[in-house]
This record gives C-alpha cells, structure tokens and sequence, in this order.
C-alpha cells in the first residue's frame, strides 16, 4: 500500500506494525502536515460484519478516551472496501522490544514505566471501559519514555452483556487474568492482573507461566501460585515484589482496588505507610512465600498534630509534691534502657566496620559487590519522582549490567591477609554469557561446571540458573554450577500445505513465528494455496518461517531472443506454450520500428521480438507470437 491516499488526505507509508484483523502504517496527515499512524483493516475481512463491528468498536472506545498515557484517534474512514483508523503516531519501540533488547528493567525504570499504565487504566476504568488485552506489544514507549497504551480491540464497557464473545475475550494467553481464562467477565481488576504480568516480565525478563500449550499456560494462571520475582532477580526490594504478587493475586478482590491505587504503591514504594495516605495497604509478603496470597494490613495515619507535654506537675502526686517512687523508678528505667541501646548500638558498628572493611577495600579495586548493588538498586526509588521524566536509557538502565560484578580476590584486595574472610559471596550470574561468568568465576578462585538447556527468555549462550545462587557464601575452590542457555526450543511447525496463505500464516503466527511468503507457480496447487512451508518440521519460537504459495499452473516466457527461430520454437513449447505465429521480417522493416537495429550483425533468423514478452508470467498453454530476422528479405 506504499504511496496510496486515503480520502485524497492520508497517506500511506511503510508498516510499522501488525495485528490479527489489521495491518498499521506510518502515515502523513497532508490537511494537517503532521505524521500520524494509520491502523488499515486486513482486506479478507471487509466484508465480515463481526470483524467491522469489532473494528468500529476500537475506534469508538479509544476515541472517547483523552488521556497523556492512551494513544489519540485523530480520525475513522472508509475508502471503498479500505477501513482505517488514524491515530496519534509514537515515535518509539514497543514495550515487548524494550524488554527484549534491554532486559531485565531497573526498579526505577518499571516503576515509571507501569505506573503510566496503571494510570491509563484507571482513567478508562472510570469511564467504563476495560482493555482486556494488557500486554507489552501493546504499550508503546516514546524517546522521553512516556509510556502510551494502545489497542482498545477488545475492549468493551463493563455493562456489555457479550464480554466473552468467542475469540475475543481472552485477550493473550501469558498475560489472561485467572477469570479470563475461565472464562468469566473480565473487570477493572483483570487488566490490573495483566499489568502485574507486564511488572513481573519487565523486572526479571520472564514470564510468571510457562507452558508447552496455550491452555497449560491458561490453567498456570488459574491454579498456579507465581514464583517470587526475586528468584530472578535478586535487586528487586521487598516492597515491589510484594506489589508484583499482589498484582498477581488470583482472586480479583484480593488485588489492588484500582488503577489509581496500583499507580500510588509503584510511585511511593519507598515510602512509610504514613505518608501514603489516611490509611495505608502495606503488603507484607512471608519468607516462605511460594505464590501464596498476601497478607494485607490498614495501617491508619497517626494523628497530624501531637499533643502538648503535661506541665511537670502533672508528674507529682495530685498535690504538686516532689516526684513519686513511680516517676523516680521510670526514670531510671529509661535511663537504663537508653544507655544499654546505645552501648548496643556502638558495639554493632565496631562488629559490622570489621566485617566489611575488607569488602570495601575490594570494592575500591575492583567495583561493587553483588550486595552493594543490590542494595543501590532496591533503594534508588528514594530519589526518583514521576515529576522527572528520564530518558529511555536512563528507564531501561539494566540490572543485566550488574549481573556480573568483578569478584573480590586475594590479589585485588589491599587489606591485610588476616582481616580477608574465610568465604566470599557467589557473584550474580543468571543472564551473563558464558565468558563473563567464567572471568567471574575465576577471580573468586573458584570452578565452574556448566550444562545447556533451552530457554525462551534467556538469549543463547547466556546464564539461565546457578548453584549455589548468588550471595551464598563459598570458600575458594568451590564449585559453581550453572546452567548455560540454547536459546529457545524448536516445536514443530503445522502442516499447512494446500490451505489458504492467510489462514496458514495465522497459524504459524500464533505459534510465535514470523511469517514470509514467497510466490511459486505450481501444476498441481491451485493458486493461493500454500505449496510447502520452509522449514517444514520444527523451528524455534520466533524463528522466520516462509510460506511458499502457489501462482497457479503459470510458467514464465523464456527468453529466446537471438535464438535462431526453430530453436525458439521448440524452447517455447517445451515451456508449456503455444506458438501461434513466427513472422520473417526484413532489415528495413525492423530498422523502422528500432533504428540501432543493426542488420550487419545481427544473426540470420535470429528471434527479434515475443508477445508476450519474455520472462512474463503466463497461465500455461499460452499462445506466443514471435518475430524473426530474414536476411533475404
């Protein structure tokens, strides 16, 4: 569709993006002089009423929504059988990419970036309206990382009465609420379910559930209790793990009330509960907590205002006396009680000085600790405010990049040989290749056993797990195994030969692969149907798979030109068409319709011209005209 106009208004440019029922262009406004992006109907359903129904239904539910963090519709049309919509354009990757390329995110990064989410949810939660299909793909981020959530094509007002219209309702499978699946109406709290799904991916560049099946992962959801995040990713505070999980909750009323409420935990999670309002939700999450549901507790706001210290009096028996044997006794009490503290206090800092003073003259030499950046990270949330907008880089600042901090040795150290511990703690190699985690291991004068093992999150080549985990504390010479990526795992590709390309590349789409056609003329596969598939066994999730589609029984015209005219004859045929003619024509003659036809040099009863030309496509058993220089004529 490259250069068409829409309406004499918009213009088409190249495809940014794509959908099940659309296909999304970059697009210049020509009325307004502005780009914008243009979301075209896929053509093979223009004429099904329940798609333009669904299609329409986008339209009208995002244009009724006007808010910093939703996408703008400009404009809705139709050019003949073309329907479109015309929405802001963002310059920027989608979330899903970010993700890809860049993750795991900072807690500051995913904080600044859900928290946008959970505020556009809230805003079309107020007014109706549930997205039911919260996901990375469809949240956009600009150079400013702002975030802008997009796709309102299955939403639908929380009155509707068809809220689980076939197809429509579940929204995709990794990021489906439990009562999606289950296939219940989806409320405000299933796209907050979701948007916990997104925190959880963004923190530790996995997904909560996986499964071989649509349906394992759909049913993971729904009886599974999610790992801890911090099982990925160790810098993830307390706090926001405790957010995740009850995001993640798998009953709609023990999440967060709203979109407003998930936004404020995110933006003050460093906060005391006092600061967050009346009465604040603290989230207390059990060591032991496998996925279980977290406790929550009102904790109420004390009071604004203190009360003024009685007058000393008041201290006194009831007849303004000297103090009593009870006061005198507290006192003393207190006294005591404050002096024992501080004694405590001063000898935990003499303990804690010796301890690390070896670590931090390590640190010195060779860069912080798997501890200290962990404790950088979970505490680096104090100083961000959503008033201050980051760049991308700054969001996505990855804890990847503190995966592998220099391990503290002997040789690095300038502390004296006696105050060196007698263990060091294991560095964090999950997500490190192989080479860093081997530079790693041997800092620490350690060994290191590796297997493979395929992973969809985990990039070939890189960590997937380790043993012992990070932070465990080993003596040189120890062993340390991991776990080393093979990328992901190849499942088998469906047959889809003789079917309709569309409905083939549907399939494999669904499947996780990218889907390229390639056109091949075929005797026996009508054209439009699907010849073979390449590869036709298996492929890894995301891997591209191309779809060889027939042209029907064509054939391409051979090029005889210069071919003495009997030779010709016999390729054409061989060629599947027909020669209806072969016209003689003389030096004169060709000379006037071609003046550099040179006549001297050219072969006798050399072919000179074809109709139709040479190297068209043709059905086969075509008929061909062909014409002959004839040097006597």
């Amino acid at each position: 569709m490259q250069e068409t106009t829409l309406n004499g208004r918009y213009r088409l440019g190249d495809e940014i993006g794509e959908g099940g029922m659309s296909v999304v262009y970059r697009g210049h406004d020509l009325l307004l002089n502005r780009s914008v992006a243009i979301k075209v109907l896929r053509g093979q359903y223009a004429s099904d009423e329940n798609f333009l129904k669904r299609f329409e239904r986008e339209a009208q539910s995002a244009a009724g929504l006007s808010h910093p963090n939703i996408v703008n519709v400009y404009d809705v049309g139709r050019e003949g059988d073309t329907h479109y919509i015309v929405m802001e354009y963002i310059r920027g990757p989608s979330l899903k990419e970010l993700i890809r390329r860049q993750g795991p995110f900072s807690v500051d990064g995913a904080v600044f970036i859900i928290s946008q989410v959970a505020s556009a949810l809230d805003y079309a939660h107020q007014r109706g309206l549930i997205h039911r299909d919260v996901k990375p793909q469809n949240i956009l981020v600009d150079r400013e990382g702002n975030a802008k959530v997009v796709d309102f094509g299955i939403a639908k007002g929380m009155r509707d009465v068809n809220l689980t219209e076939a197809g429509t309702g579940m929204g995709t499978v990794h990021y489906v609420s439990p009562e999606q699946a289950r296939g219940e109406p989806a409320t405000p709290q299933s796209d907050l379910y979701s948007t916990g799904v997104v925190l959880y991916e963004m923190l530790t560049k996995r997904l909560p559930f996986e499964a071989d099946t649509p349906v394992g992962v759909a049913m993971q959801h729904v009886n599974t209790p999610p790992p801890r995040p911090s099982t990925y990713n160790l810098a993830i505070p307390p706090e926001v793990e405790g957010i995740v999980l009850r995001s993640l909750a798998k009953e709609p009323h023990d999440r967060f009330p709203s979109g407003s409420a998930l936004s404020n935990a995110l933006r003050h999670w460093d906060a005391p509960a006092m600061l967050r309002g009346e009465t604040a939700a603290v989230t207390r999450v059990p060591s032991g907590h496998t996925g279980q549901r977290p406790t929550v507790v009102a904790r109420p706001r004390p009071p604004a205002t203190r009360t003024p210290p009685r007058d000393r009096r008041d201290r006194r028996d009831g007849r303004g006396g000297p103090p009593t044997d009870a006061y005198r006794n507290d006192v003393g009490c207190a006294t005591w009680l404050i002096g024992s503290a501080i004694l405590l206090g001063i000898l935990g800092l003499v303990v804690v000085a010796f301890m690390l003073g070896p670590v931090m003259l390590s640190n010195n030499a060779s860069g912080p600790t798997v501890a200290t950046t962990a404790t950088v990270t979970a505490r680096a949330g104090a100083a961000f405010t959503a008033t201050t907008a980051p760049t991308i880089e700054a969001l996505v600042a990855s804890t990847a990049t503190e995966a592998v901090p220099a391990a503290t040795s002997a040789a690095s150290t300038t502390a004296p040989a006696t105050a060196t511990p007698a263990a060091l703690p294991a560095p964090q190699l999950v997500n490190a290749t192989l080479e860093q985690a081997q530079t790693a291991v041997a800092a620490g004068n350690w060994t290191l056993t590796t297997s493979e093992d395929f992973s969809d999150t985990i990039a070939q080549g890189h960590i997937i797990s380790q043993n012992p985990v990070a932070e465990a504390q080993l003596q040189r010479g120890e062993t340390i195994d991991v776990i080393v990526s093979k990328g992901r795992a190849a499942i088998s590709i469906p047959d889809v030969r003789g079917i309709a390309a569309s409905d083939a590349g549907a399939q494999l789409k669904a499947l996780g692969f990218v889907v390229r056609e390639q056109d091949e003329a075929s005797a026996s596969v009508p054209e439009g149907l699907v010849i073979r598939s390449e590869p036709d066994s298996s492929a890894p999730t995301g891997a591209d798979v191309v779809l060889v589609v027939s042209l029907g029984d064509v054939i391409t015209v051979p090029d005889v030109f210069k071919v003495n005219v009997q030779q010709a004859t016999t390729q054409l045929k061989a060629a599947g068409l027909v020669v209806r003619s072969a016209l003689p024509q003389s030096c004169a003659y060709i000379q006037q319709q071609n003046s550099e036809f040179d006549c001297d040099t050219f072969p006798d009863k050399g072919v000179v011209s074809g109709s139709p030309t040479w190297n068209s496509v043709v059905p086969r058993g075509s008929h061909i005209d062909i014409a002959y220089f004839d040097a006597s004529l």
